[in-house]
């Protein structure tokens, strides 16, 4: 076989291999030599790692790592789990055609990828995917691992809501959307009456279990577009989200009812106080915030278990 000398292809980096060519059967010449196989192999390899560098989202790299290796296998589709029970070895399920390969980083598991083949894959193709699938851990588990912190930045661990660092990026889009649309806000304080003497008399504990029934039932009471938050201790907050102004009273009188109707804060006698405001045309979030709050400190002045909304809500 003349071809195989390879005095006339020893500049191997102006060959470009395209899909057709990197058939990885053993069916085209170039692939009995091993040199420009490995080459091919490579730049594969080297191209699927630069568009990885182009993201921080795991799902968005798994889509890319599909968009990729679709080019070069003929894979009908792509899963990907974190549970390492789904994928405890290599193998080839015969009548699905499906290749698992379990996604490990220094011994770590990170999850496992399950690539479904249009017909049974040859051995060359299995290798070429492993291959692929060691090119993507590092960037899959970095992706992870930076979701991870960003969720554990701007949730709280307790009740699973947003926290007061994710509560400006938030407001701030709110606001946008309120200037482009014409729309209006709402920003409320609520306060859990008598949450202390919970936490007195029967333990923290038990007090953790109240403020993640607490933030179920405002999550349940709110529209999908609106947003609540735990600020801290046993103060939430919840940004309406293009709503009139009386929608405030009968969210309000909504959360009241279902505390009522919640047979285990009901328990302990909690009520709940709020306040609350109305965005004002370049309003920034303290100032916003703070004529909440000043209705909040009126409705506690009332004897609790009430609503107070601002004046600048109700001139809005």
């Amino acid at each position: 076989m003349t071809f195989v000398r390879i005095k006339k292809i020893k500049k191997m980096n102006n060959i470009t291999f395209t899909p057709q060519l990197m058939n990885y059967g053993s069916d085209h010449p170039l692939w009995l030599n091993i040199s420009i196989k490995r080459h091919a192999l490579e730049r594969v390899a080297f191209s699927l790692l630069k568009r990885l560098q182009t993201s921080m989202e795991p799902e968005l790299l798994l889509a890319i790592f599909r968009q990729e290796i679709s080019k070069y296998l003929p894979i009908s589709d792509l899963t990907f789990s974190d549970k390492d029970k789904c994928c405890d070895s290599v193998e080839l399920a015969q009548t699905e055609y499906c290749f698992s390969q379990r996604v490990t980083v220094e011994g770590n598991f990170v999850g496992c990828i399950k690539c479904y083949f249009v017909k049974k894959p040859t051995a060359a193709q299995v290798k070429l995917l492993k291959h692929l699938a060691r090119v993507l851990r590092y960037p899959l588990s970095n992706a992870i691992k930076y979701q991870q912190v960003q969720t554990l930045a701007l949730t709280d661990s307790l009740t699973g809501l947003a926290n007061r660092n994710q509560f400006e990026m938030k407001y701030q889009k709110l606001v946008t959307g309120c200037l482009k649309q014409q729309s209006r806000f709402s920003l409320l304080i609520l306060d859990l009456d008598g949450f202390k003497e919970v936490n007195d008399q029967f333990g923290h504990q038990t007090g953790d279990l109240v403020l993640n029934e607490f933030a179920k039932l405002l999550l349940f009471c709110c529209r999908e577009e609106d947003e609540v938050f735990r600020f801290g201790g046993d103060e939430f907050i919840i940004l309406l989200n293009d709503a009139r102004l009386e929608a405030v009273p009968d969210i309000a009188k909504r959360i009241r009812n279902e505390m009522t109707d919640c047979q285990f804060l009901k328990r302990f006698g909690l009520s709940c106080s709020i306040g609350s405001a109305s965005y004002q045309k370049y309003d920034e979030a303290q100032q916003l915030f703070g004529r909440a709050d000043e209705a909040l400190y009126r409705a506690k002045g009332r004897g609790k278990d009430c609503l107070e909304m601002s004046p600048c809500s109700e001139k809005n």
